[in-house]
This record gives structure tokens, sequence and C-alpha cells, in this order.
């Protein structure tokens, strides 16, 4: 047996694949045809998305014009902060920016960009310190009431999860208030740029979402769209159902279906963005891993469940440590800083269920701590 309890999470993910064998989802569906799954948008809010995988055709003017909006707003610096997925481990990236708020030393971010756990916690990460009670409540006040609610297994065999997020679009939707997007839509018009990635299953390809775009908008569906995207990008497949998210089509308004950005990439680092390199010169990337990367040793017993979350969990591990590479390297292409940190193997507080609120307290702490004893950053990607 596992005595952390971390493979908690890949059990469920793969319980549920043996139970969808035996049901059908009970989401209904008002498709997108897949001849408009080319470039889809969202109705209402122009520049809302991108493929996450290649450069739009009008990257040079989108670039330009938050560089001009930079300028007029006297802003210089060039930092970038990257918030991975990791579900409960997104604690560590909270107590990180509890302790860089308390030192003075934290700095504008030009651009934050979040997965899964982490397009939860970026946009309060975006929005600064004043934001910092929120990400400790979120990810150490908590119980798992407040993130999901079971299933009875009736429903799991007629559903599209094991458990249901109604607990968290409501807990996002308490936070997204209209205060919320007006602070996130001024910090867009002042050229920075918050960007969340989900994964659109229909067509296989990751969506990345300018967050403030959506919020500078003023559509009467921005809210919603704002709440969705991220209760996508957290929506593990299996664990918690898909969500709809609408596009505009030549036939009407249709759906597509999204979850969790991590199914492509832990972090998003848009390494498929071929950006002119005048846009990309120096700067200073923080990359928050919110796992560990180094190989845990424990002796596996050969069932089906121990299998397969022991090798669904080593091919994320492994997913974390390629976008850490990859980081680095687009970093060295572009002459900017890299500095990097992930969970260490010194951190062992067991996980006794998902979400476990003293598990995030303690790994909260953990993050608050590394950064207190100035051994958090690395300039090189893990080995």
């Amino acid at each position: 047996m596992e005595k952390t309890g971390r493979g908690h999470r890949s059990k469920l993910i793969i319980l549920l694949l043996l139970l969808l064998q035996l049901g059908c989802s009970n989401i209904s569906r008002n498709p997108v045809s897949e001849l408009d799954l080319e470039s889809p948008q969202v109705p209402g809010i122009e520049g809302a998305r991108y493929w996450a995988d290649v450069a739009p055709v009008n990257i040079s003017e989108l670039l330009e014009t938050a560089q001009r909006q930079r300028r007029t707003s006297g802003l210089s610096s060039d930092y970038t902060l990257t918030l991975s997925g990791g579900g409960e481990d997104g604690a560590f990236a909270a107590g990180i920016l509890n302790a860089w708020s308390e030192s003075g030393t934290r700095p504008e971010f030009m651009v934050v960009t979040g997965v899964s756990t982490g397009a939860l916690a970026a946009p309060f990460a975006f929005l600064g310190s004043d934001y910092d009670d929120e990400l400790k409540e979120l990810y150490g006040g908590l119980p798992p009431s407040r993130i999901f609610r079971g299933r009875l297994v009736t429903g799991i065999l007629s559903g599209s999860s094991v458990k249901s997020s109604d607990p968290l679009k409501q807990l996002i939707q308490s936070y997204i208030t209209d205060d919320f997007l007006a602070q996130i839509a001024k910090e867009h018009g002042r050229g920075r740029r918050l960007l969340v990635q989900t994964v659109s299953l229909d067509a296989q390809r990751p969506v990345l979402w300018d967050m403030g775009a959506i919020a500078n908008s003023n559509s009467a569906n921005a809210k919603k769209v704002f709440a969705d995207v991220i209760l996508a990008s957290a929506a593990i497949p299996g664990v918690f159902p898909p969500v709809l998210i609408d596009v505009e089509t030549d036939e009407g308004v249709r759906d597509e279906l999204h979850v969790d950005g991590g199914v492509y990439s832990q972090t998003a680092y848009v390494p498929g963005w071929d950006i002119p390199r005048k846009y990309a010169r120096g700067g200073k990337l923080y990359a928050i891993r919110n796992g560990k990367v180094e190989p845990e040793l424990r002796v596996i017993e050969p069932g089906v469940f121990q299998v397969s979350a022991r090798s669904l969990s080593t091919l994320i591990k492994a997913q974390g440590v390629d976008d850490l590479t990859i980081a680095y390297k687009l970093s060295l292409q572009r002459d900017a800083e890299y500095q990097a940190t992930w969970i260490g193997t010194d951190f062992e507080y067991p996980l006794a269920e998902p979400f476990d609120p003293e598990y995030m307290q303690a790994l909260f702490d953990y993050g608050y701590q590394r950064f207190n004893s100035a051994t958090l950053w690395s300039d090189r990607p893990p080995r």
C-alpha cells in the first residue's frame, strides 16, 4: 500500500475508465461540427482564445499592442510567472507567493499563465499581493466538500466523472465578481496578460485563453466564459466532468467540450508559437511546478489499480520535467533569465484524501518556508 496516498487521484481516474465501459454520459450536447473546429471563437468576445500549438496569424499585432500598452502605462520590467497543474499541490505555489509578498520583493508580472490548479491560482497571482488571502483560503482553509461532491455508483455509470465539480463551480463564481473582472480588465489595458490553458477534446488540441481580453470585453457572457474556462482547465478527466463552452458557427451557437489543460502539458509555455525575435528578447521567467520531479521509489503490487495509478503518475511526472526543460531551452533562445522550482523529496506529509486541507496547509507552509530559506529557485531544469 502507498503510505502517503499520493496515488489516490490517479486511482479515481482509472476507476472511472473501467466503469465507463458500462455506461454513457448524461451530458446533453449541441456540438460544433468538425468543419467549424478550425478556428472557433466565443460569441461576442473578440480575441478570447487561440490554439496553443500554433501561433495566431496576427501574432505580431497582438504583441505590438501589448508593448504599446506597456509603454503608455510606464511598464518596463518583463517578468513572466507560470503556474503548473497539480491538484491540491497548488498549495505549494500559494505558499511561495504569500512569502514572496511579505518579503517585499515580489515583482509585478507582465504575463501570468496557469494550467489546471495553476489556472485557479493564476487570476489571484495576476492581481498581486492584495489577493494573497484568497490564495491562502483556497489552498489551506477549505474542506474537500467545497471542491467536489461524490457520486453514487449509479451516477458514475450514467455520468462523465467520478466526482461532481458543482461545489468548485460555485466557489469559482463567488470569486468572479464584477469588481474582480474590472480589475483584470484594467491590468489587461496596461499591457499585462493573463493566460489559461484548456484542452478541446473535440479538436484534440490545447487552447490558450486570454482572460484579460474576456474581462475587458464588457460582453454579457464575459463572467460566465471566464468562470467556465477556469473550471474547464481544472476538470481532471474522469474525476471532474468536462465543461461545455459556447462557440460561434455559421449555423449559430454550438458547444465545444473542454477538459484539464494538463492533458496536453503541465504548464502553458506555448512552445508552438513562433514569436518574432524582436518581441522575444530578454526578460525573466519564474516557473513553479506544483509537483515533485524526482523519482519516488516504492514497491508496487501488480494489481490493476496499483499498476495503472503508478503508470499515470509516472507519466505526469515525466511531463512536468519535460515542460521545465522546454521552458529552459526557450529561455536560452530568447536570452531570458530562467528560475524554476518544484516540490522537493523532503516534503513527505501524507495525503489522506483528495484536497485534504491538512496536507494542503502543510504544503503551503513548506512553500512559504522554502522561499524564506533562499533555496527555492534553480537556474537549471531538473536532471
